[in-house]
């Protein structure tokens, strides 16, 4: 419930925050690394205001999912402005509402180091990825091996309730699904956010 007011209340102001220009880089790297082909079906876990959009081909089949109505209510009207068709639902992201290998690709991006349980959502979103599939993820991350400095940890203690941990490590999480991490590079704000590709294996 707090996430869907906290974020109600950010829906206004997210694009001059998430729309930074360093983020938008990180955004286009990141699902380009998807070789997204014509047809495919991807899936946007935790859409926001749909500033994901622009860096997908016209001819993908996007599904946006986000708990905030305000966000999404914003990523229709962007998608309407850029003339194509989104299917956008109010969805948690730790219960995702669709069959077991749904999409080709699914997109996770500034949205594990902001929600409750974010094991949950990696794993509901690894049981919708095809076998084979990726998944692109962009956030803040600690390195496997940083230490967790004491400023960091009073940041934090703005930080999380307001809009995100800033101490999350994705290498833990990763381990207890199928997911496999294939790239992993530094980007934004000296190195503070990560690109991560995941693939699910062919068997899984």
């Amino acid at each position: 419930m707090w996430d869907r007011i906290r974020y109600t209340l950010w829906a206004p102001v997210y694009d001059r925050i998430a729309g930074a220009a360093g983020f938008d880089d990180a955004r286009r790297r990141s699902i380009e690394r998807l070789h997204i082909q014509a047809g495919d079906r991807v899936l946007i876990v935790g859409a926001g205001t749909g500033l994901d959009l622009p860096h997908l081909q016209a001819d993908a089949d996007v599904t946006a999912i986000d708990i905030t109505p305000a966000m999404l209510k914003q990523l229709e009207t962007r998608a309407a402005r850029s003339g194509r068709t989104v299917t956008a639902r109010v969805m948690d992201a730790r219960r995702l509402a669709f069959p077991d290998k749904s999409f080709d690709a699914v997109i996770m991006h500034l949205i594990l180091a902001v929600m409750p349980g974010p094991l949950e959502g990696l794993r509901e979103a690894a049981r919708v990825l095809k076998a084979g599939g990726r998944m692109a993820v962009f956030d803040k991350f600690l390195g496997e091996t940083e230490r967790l400095s004491l400023k960091r940890r009073l940041l934090n203690l703005i930080a999380k309730p307001l809009f995100s941990d800033m101490n999350r490590r994705i290498e833990p999480l990763v381990a207890q699904t199928p997911l496999q991490i294939e790239h992993d590079e530094p980007v934004a704000f000296g190195g503070l956010y990560r690109i991560l590709t995941l693939r699910k294996p062919p068997a899984a």
